[in-house]
């Protein structure tokens, strides 16, 4: 008699043939052996068909279908699924070959965790390493946490198939930041944990899908955040959904625009470390987002002369600039504290 299928692991890709054939042997050489790859292919135009033809792992389970989007084609992939877990894996990014091993054993021990992602190292589109994030591991934490930013990797979770449907699954409305909307909704009826070991690896380059939609991605996010709120408060999300349009076409503050810009430089930094070009490119797209004119300037001036040195001096400016200015605003805080209530 054959072992009940334990794991479906579910990737949905398009026009991904640059990493897809190192993301998928990445899966397949995993040390735990007991799971499905179901793989989406999400109407590419590229050679991605051919490579997910080109395997004959009778694991690989592949389905062919006209683009629908990233959101819908991971329903559609948990949708087929048969696994009591799901694990996500993107398709530039790598598995270390004791991933799968390492999250199952865990769930199999802590049976009320129902969410469970790990640390992740960050490496260049040569897979170069780059940096290793860390988040919080228990479920407290990350839940204060998650108030302000995602303490997960979106490729490097593994949940319980049961809760993902008895939530609703990924939301069709959400075209990016979908993961961050589902762990909010996670984290409000179960337990969730990160493991401190890196067992996921980030691929990051100056045309991958998180940068191409990163305004998109930070407004939607923080729109995440608002449904969350309102189901803390009782209030129904309809009303806000009905404006998300709205939401997503108001003007971008100056505050917002800051914010938008310091993702972009601090991983041209990390990028500046093996690859100038990609670093150049990177700063390039995320410099219209700045709000000052001088340091725009400055950054065609180091474009011209393509000068790593000038690059990480431009980079150093910016982090100097921003430090400075959290304090000037601590200090005004304290300023005001003192006046109202010492005075």
């Amino acid at each position: 008699m054959k072992n009940k299928l334990k794991l479906s692991v579910v990737m949905a890709v398009f026009n991904g043939e640059i990493y897809l054939r190192e993301a998928i042997d990445s899966i397949l050489n995993q040390t735990f052996t007991n799971f499905e790859f179901i793989i989406i292919n999400d109407g590419s135009t590229d050679g991605t068909k051919k490579i997910l033809e080109s395997y004959k792992d009778p694991r690989i389970i592949p389905v062919h279908q006209e683009h629908l989007g990233f959101t819908k084609s991971l329903n559609n992939g948990i949708a087929l699924a048969k696994g009591e877990y799901i694990a996500r894996q993107d398709a530039d990014d790598i598995s270390m070959p004791d991933r799968l091993e390492k999250q199952i054993e865990f769930l199999e021990r802590h049976k009320n965790i129902a969410l469970l992602g790990s640390a992740a190292k960050f490496v260049d589109e040569k897979g170069r390493y780059l940096y290793t994030i860390e988040f919080s591991c228990d479920h407290f934490t990350i839940k204060r946490g998650m108030n302000r930013h995602n303490h997960f990797i979106h490729g490097s979770v593994m949940f319980k198939k049961q809760y993902f449907f008895e939530l609703g699954g990924y939301r069709d409305f959400f075209l990016t930041s979908q993961d961050f909307d589902l762990w909010l909704r996670f984290i409000e009826n179960y337990k969730v944990a990160n493991l401190s070991n890196p067992l996921y690896k980030r691929r990051i380059t100056a045309n991958s899908i998180t940068l191409k939609n990163i305004v998109l991605q930070r407004r939607m996010g923080k729109f995440a955040k608002l449904l969350a709120k309102a189901r803390e408060r009782g209030i129904s999300e309809n009303s806000l959904i009905k404006d998300l349009k709205t939401f997503l076409e108001s003007r971008l503050s100056v505050t917002e625009k800051e914010l938008i810009f310091r993702n972009y430089y601090r991983l041209s930094k990390l990028l500046l470390r093996n690859n100038k070009n990609e670093a150049f490119l990177l700063l390039e797209k995320g410099i219209k987002y700045h709000p000052s004119k001088l340091y725009k300037l400055l950054f065609k001036i180091t474009k011209f002369f393509q000068s790593s040195f000038l690059l990480d001096m431009l980079i150093r400016i910016w982090t100097l600039f921003h430090w400075l200015k959290k304090k000037t605003t601590q200090s005004r805080t304290i300023s005001v504290y003192i006046d109202t209530n010492l005075n």
